[in-house]
């Protein structure tokens, strides 16, 4: 089993109780505590709202999306000062109840109670990042990242994109 976490910017729980999953996905309203796996953290690490691009980065063809790293996380410009000072709580889960969702996507659920065996409080997004050993890069838009990840074969997540600047509109 590996190692889960559960991340919020809400004060620190001892017990992750199952909520209704959001309203459409394919889970709507399911009762689920939401876990990600430890190499899909670094995806987390960030203000939940914060729309971003993350991908596995080794071995991409696409001179956007390589890297030395072996994950990337893409963020818009307007997001930086909000990295700092973040207040997040991660919480390592006891893995017991849970079933991978998604290996991919490293996504886990359970559908009972789960207990918080530690909480790492994260106020520095891009020491927290950095520490994973992954790159995080500011782009004043993300969309191309987007399409670049969609045409590739690299394992990726768009997240939170509603609150990401508009694509561009060309004439």
């Amino acid at each position: 089993m590996p190692s889960l976490f559960h991340v919020s910017d809400a004060a620190p729980l001892a017990v992750m109780r199952p909520r209704p999953s959001p309203p459409g996905t394919r889970h709507e309203g399911r009762l689920l505590v939401w876990a990600v796996d430890e190499e899909h953290l670094v995806n987390y690490l960030l203000p939940r709202q914060c729309p971003r691009v993350t991908w596995a980065a080794r071995g991409c063809a696409s001179p956007l999306l390589s890297s030395p790293a072996r994950r990337v996380v893409a963020i818009e410009h307007g997001w930086i000062p909000r990295l700092l000072g973040a207040g997040l709580s991660v919480h390592r889960l006891d893995p017991a109840g849970f079933t991978v969702l998604d290996a991919g996507a490293g996504y886990w659920v359970s559908e009972r109670d789960a207990a918080v065996t530690d909480v790492r409080r994260v106020d520095d997004c891009f020491a927290a990042v950095a520490g994973t050993g992954a790159e995080l890069r500011a782009t004043p838009d993300l969309w191309p990242y987007v399409d670049a990840v969609r045409e590739g074969t690299t394992e990726f997540s768009a997240m939170r994109m509603r609150h990401a600047v508009p694509r561009r509109q060309w004439p």
